[in-house]
């Protein structure tokens, strides 16, 4: 239902590439080749920032591995030549990219020596009354807006990250116009829309600022900060809960969704598939429909491998746990009926086919390497309801059937890729490839076997994050280097905008997810 985030920034941190901000002279402090002294800068922030901010997803928050291996100084025992040739050239057949094109020699040396010569910093901690003195009202009520200013259609608003801008820009559907950007935080990441009124927004930074935001005005009205490094938010369908998920420290919090004061704390330490009792970052948050199957959020918990159900229309927010999931657990989606959770075991390469009614594991399926199905993809043609996950390893989208999770086909991509997306009023289902050489391939192909390729979109310069609008008749792209956003024929696939004015676009959400049963 209505819960989204932006999910392959933390799970794929090395493989998020930054614009250059920072000559090499700009560096504080000199980098040391042989031992002790490191820059106190990277891109003009400091390079324990830099760290947290573009490889934890990968590598930890305190250094100790996840889909990557671990980076501490007692395992970094090879030659520094070795660790500027990885960040520089990257590694073939893993989803460590190169970073030479991003990155200058004084940055990477920057980087090498940070994780060479410091020992991990603890885990931050951000406690309840924390989250209760961050808490703030930018516009009071008695202020707000009775009517929209501007004339785009809320039901068909597109909400775009602009990643490195602190912002997100908005643009009308139906017209294809740039309407205004809202003023948000660091690296604008999740997305959920309120069920029961049009008028409201909600954005989750990668900061653990929550947003509140008005559609009418295209403004945050209040806001909290949930946590220090966050990624995953939902809404309860009945609009009065938010939940958003931690990467750190180890929680997820529930707020009220009209004033964000929070209203519970969940620590997000258990043990993992192996037995270690660990804490745990929270890798997707959702909501499961009432109606459907019950008044539900879903926590991924991606170290310790388990999924927590919270029951939102308890007073004590219940939560039934299921063990040994996967290992490091990543990106959903709910099926359209809402009884199974498809879920990324990255490490594992497999989607995990949970039934969320009796919180067991019905199903392992082995998709291909890493698979990173991002908002989700299900569709149903000739009767057949199908599913699908493009992966971060390798070049492939992989399908299978949902009512026996059997695998029913595959279709090659020019490169590994991060979105999936398909609308029941397009024929097609569209699939990024952003990790590919060029990283600007988008491809199209029909829903029903044998999945044929109809197109490959090779526009801009790297392209991600395909997004329709709420009819279904054309498909948003963002150029994340080419800092436009372009709109096709969902059918046809003609280019029939182009809009710039837009810093580093990448994720795009369209405010008719709302109505959306798929969770994320």
């Amino acid at each position: 239902m209505r819960r989204w985030h932006w999910s392959y920034v933390p799970a794929l941190a090395l493989a998020v590439t930054v614009a250059v901000s920072c000559g090499d002279d700009e560096l504080a402090v000199p980098v040391s080749g042989s031992g002790g002294e490191v820059a106190e800068e990277v891109q003009g922030v400091p390079t324990a920032q830099y760290y947290a901010d573009n490889c934890s997803g990968c590598h930890g928050v305190t250094r100790g591995g996840a889909t990557g291996p671990a980076l501490t100084p007692e395992r970094l025992t090879a030659s520094p030549d070795v660790y500027r040739s990885t960040i520089k050239d990257g590694r073939t057949g893993t989803v460590m990219p190169a970073w030479g094109g991003q990155l200058s020699s004084r940055d990477i040396d920057a980087l090498v020596a940070f994780l060479r010569f410091t020992e991990p910093e603890p885990a931050p901690e951000w406690t309840m009354d924390d989250i209760r003195a961050s808490h703030e009202v930018l516009v009071p009520d008695d202020q707000l807006a009775t009517a929209p200013a501007h004339d785009g259609n809320l039901e068909n608003l597109m909400l775009v990250t602009e990643r490195e801008a602190r912002s997100i820009a908005v643009i009308d559907g139906d017209t294809h116009r740039l309407l205004g950007h809202i003023e948000a935080s660091y690296r604008a990441h999740g997305y959920t829309f309120s069920p029961t009124d049009p008028r409201w927004a909600y954005n989750l930074g990668r900061d653990g600022w929550l947003f509140k935001i008005d559609l009418y005005t295209l403004e945050p009205v209040r806001k909290v900060r949930i946590g220090v490094d966050a990624r995953g938010v939902a809404m309860s369908d009945d609009g009065r809960f938010i939940v958003a998920g931690n990467y750190a420290p180890a929680t997820a919090v529930i707020v009220d969704a009209n004033t964000l004061e929070p209203l519970e704390y969940i620590e997000t330490v258990a043990p993992n598939p192996d037995g270690q009792m660990v804490p745990s970052r929270v890798a997707i948050v959702s909501d499961v429909a009432p109606e459907l199957v019950g008044p539900y959020f879903l926590l991924a918990l991606k170290e310790a491998g388990q999924v927590w159900r919270v029951d939102w229309s308890d007073p004590e927010f219940g939560i039934t746990k299921l063990a040994d999931v996967g290992h490091i657990l990543h990106d959903g989606f709910l099926s359209p009926d809402n009884k199974t959770f498809y879920l990324a075991s990255q490490a594992d390469n497999f989607m995990a086919a949970i039934d969320v009614a009796s919180m067991t594991l019905r199903d392992r399926i082995d998709t291909g390497t890493t698979p990173h199905p991002g908002s989700g993809a299900a569709w149903e043609a000739g009767g057949v309801q199908y599913g699908a996950t493009v992966h971060a390893g390798e070049g492939k989208v992989t399908i299978w059937d949902l009512s026996d999770d059997q695998i029913v086909g595959t279709v090659p991509t020019p490169g590994p890729g991060l979105f999936v997306r398909s609308h029941h009023s397009s024929p097609y289902v569209w699939a990024d490839a952003v990790f590919g050489d060029p990283p600007n391939n988008i491809v199209v192909f029909e829903k029903a076997p044998p999945f044929e390729v109809v197109g490959v979109i090779e526009d801009g310069v790297r392209t991600v994050h395909p997004e329709f609008t709420a009819d279904g008749r054309f498909t948003y792209v963002s150029d994340w280097d080419g800092n436009v956003v372009r709109v096709y024929d969902a059918t046809t696939l003609e280019k029939v905008a182009e809009i710039d004015g837009i810093e580093t676009p990448t994720g795009i959400f369209n405010t008719s997810r709302r109505h959306e049963t798929l969770g994320h």
